[in-house]
């Protein structure tokens, strides 16, 4: 009993015991700086209204093993992000999807070589291969897609070069039939990984002759398939997945499904050479906005640089940021 009281009178635990409080003071105002359930001022409240709704600010995406891996693949008209999609294919442990779809425009000349596919407008037709298939609209498509990624726990996308292609190709078209079916596909989706730039930052260039997926799986699995048939390109990407990849795949690989939406967010700085493009590209993998940032700064004198620090920023790059909303205000 002496001795309990002899070291709560001691300097070091009172020194202790103040940075406890201040560190959970820090982190209590951490979090309301991310879930926004107070407000300085009114002139701050103002300024927040002005931030067309946006509430949230996410946390930086962590795989904690439970989540469902969906490994997916579109095949589309032509070789463009504004194309339309012929056909998406998604694998989740055994459970399958595969939808072809009515483009509503053409199919390129060499799209339909690439994958075999190709639509006869006058009889409403797809053929894969020369085979009559049963095509439904685009909106069926995904909503039928979105069902499927309900049925999965906490699912994540996996496809070979989704990042610069597929994943901007199903955003901008769920966001064209639908803002419903848009959000409802974040909200369900926890985040992509792109297994080429998986394959790009553990594999090393020496040891491959190029990182396309039809050349990783011939290597490392030792297996020839008939690549451009989205459902077979699916089924091989779980098997490379699974022999090479699984122990190699960090929280750090997965990418928010708002990433590009964010780097857009981002034009002005990276124009005015505020901060470089990797940085903008680590906040806008978790999913962080500009319109996040302005958020968090009206939230909490410090709340940006809450945010910047949690998402592993640079503090010259964190200072940069800092000036250039002091600028604008």
């Amino acid at each position: 009993m002496e001795k309990r009281k002899e070291k709560k009178s001691s300097k070091e635990y009172k020194v202790g015991r103040i940075q406890k409080k201040r560190n959970r003071n820090k982190n209590e105002r951490k979090h309301l700086v991310r879930e926004g359930k107070t407000y300085g001022s009114q002139m701050e409240f103002d300024r927040q209204q002005d931030l067309e709704q946006t509430t949230e600010i996410p946390l930086p995406v962590n795989l904690d093993g439970t989540e469902c891996k969906v490994f997916f693949d579109l095949e589309t008209t032509g070789l463009g992000r504004n194309s339309d999609i012929i056909q998406i294919a998604a694998k989740s442990n055994s459970n399958s999807f595969n939808r072809y779809v009515i483009p509503r425009v053409d199919i390129q000349i060499e799209a339909s070589k690439i994958t075999g596919i190709t639509y006869s407008h006058g009889t409403n037709k797809t053929y894969v291969q020369g085979d009559i298939v049963e095509p439904v609209t685009l909106h069926k498509a995904l909503l039928d897609f979105i069902h499927f990624l309900k049925e999965q726990n906490q699912p994540i996308i996996l496809g070979h070069n989704i990042c610069n292609f597929d994943i901007p190709v199903i955003v901008n078209k769920l966001k064209e039939i639908h803002v419903i079916c848009f959000s409802t596909f974040c909200e369900t989706v926890k985040g992509f990984i792109d297994t080429m730039k998986v394959a790009r930052k553990y594999i090393p260039k020496n040891d491959v002759e190029n990182f396309k997926q039809q050349t990783l799986v011939k290597q490392f699995v030792g297996e020839n398939y008939s690549a451009h048939n989205a459902i077979e390109d699916v089924d091989s990407l779980k098997t490379l997945y699974d022999s090479k990849f699984t122990s190699l795949v960090k929280s750090d690989d997965v990418f928010s499904i708002l990433y590009h939406n964010c780097m857009d967010s981002y034009s002005d700085l990276l124009s005015n050479k505020i901060v470089s493009r990797p940085v903008c590209m680590q906040l806008g993998k978790d999913g962080i906005s500009l319109k996040h940032l302005k958020l968090a700064s009206v939230r909490d004198v410090n709340g940006l640089k809450f945010v910047l620090q949690d998402n592993k920023i640079p503090p010259k790059s964190v200072k940069c940021i800092q000036d250039y909303f002091q600028t604008e205000e």
